[in-house]
């Protein structure tokens, strides 16, 4: 689960999205986000929360309906080997147990036949005083009203019909929750950043500096595009001649004007000289 929380962390910081703007969107609370990337599953409340989640994050960020079924099928798999390491270790100490009684059973046969005569004949009479209070004492006990058992069945009933719906009720109050939670806080949000954006036209390699710090670095297959909300000067290195488009902000960025070397194309992104 680990692995996935990893991939999902990497797919999340690479369109530069924050846990708190995925929370506002996704209307999940941000521990419960974090929890997933982190691999804790233990901190969200029952399995059919934590697949819930898994999904609607998979496809917040964009992986496609496939990769997010391989994601869920991974997670069940974790969990049906979890759930057979834990009945393995329990069916272990069961028999550790039983086979430890068996040998005190053994062992218990050693007193005198005599002591055994004694304590039946000693059970068997306190056996049947108790027995005799017993029967004593249920013939004042009053019996239940039928109506009160009927009621009582009803609502039994009900429940077990409303339960398929419990889980789908409690997270829409949780989605309102968040919603009534960012409405009435008075806070001055920031204004967003402009994104920059990169097209590949085709399959390239692409990478991109801040300080000499790579923000990213990878394959881009055609049609697919990197998004990256920044306002920080950049180095933008791609195979040449061209095969990605960028925009910063919808303006095109002639990305062509940079230092050509050898096979590489080396550009100077600069925000101000782009709004």
């Amino acid at each position: 689960m680990k692995d996935i929380g990893n991939f999902l962390k990497e797919r999340r910081e690479a369109r530069g999205i924050s846990l708190i703007e995925a929370e506002k969107d996704l209307k999940i609370r941000k521990r419960y986000l974090q929890a997933l990337e982190e691999g804790n599953v233990d901190a969200i409340p029952g399995k059919t929360y934590l697949v819930g989640y898994l999904r609607n994050y998979s496809k917040y960020l964009g992986i496609n309906e496939e990769n997010i079924n391989q994601i869920i099928q991974t997670y069940n798999n974790s969990e049906k080997k979890k759930s057979s390491l834990k009945k393995t270790k329990e069916e272990n100490i069961y028999l550790k147990t039983k086979d430890r009684s068996i040998f005190e059973k053994k062992r218990f046969f050693l007193p005198v036949k005599y002591v055994y005569l004694t304590s039946f004949v000693l059970i068997i009479f306190i056996g049947l005083l108790l027995l005799s209070r017993s029967l004593k004492e249920a013939q004042d006990f009053p019996l239940p009203s039928p109506e009160i058992g009927n009621e009582t069945g009803i609502k039994i009933q009900k429940k077990e019909n409303d339960i398929s719906a419990l889980t789908e009720e409690l997270i829409k109050s949780e989605a309102e929750a968040i919603n009534a939670e960012y409405s009435t806080q008075d806070i001055i949000l920031t204004k967003k950043l402009p994104i920059l954006k990169i097209i590949a036209s085709d399959k390239t390699w692409v990478k991109i500096l801040s300080d000499d710090k790579t923000i990213f670095e990878g394959i881009l297959f055609k049609d697919e595009e990197y998004f990256w909300e920044t306002d920080q000067i950049l180095d933008i290195i791609t195979e040449y001649p061209a095969k990605i488009k960028t925009y910063y902000d919808d303006k095109s960025i002639e990305i062509g004007k940079g230092i050509i070397d050898n096979y590489l194309l080396k550009y100077n992104f600069n925000p101000a000289q782009n709004i």
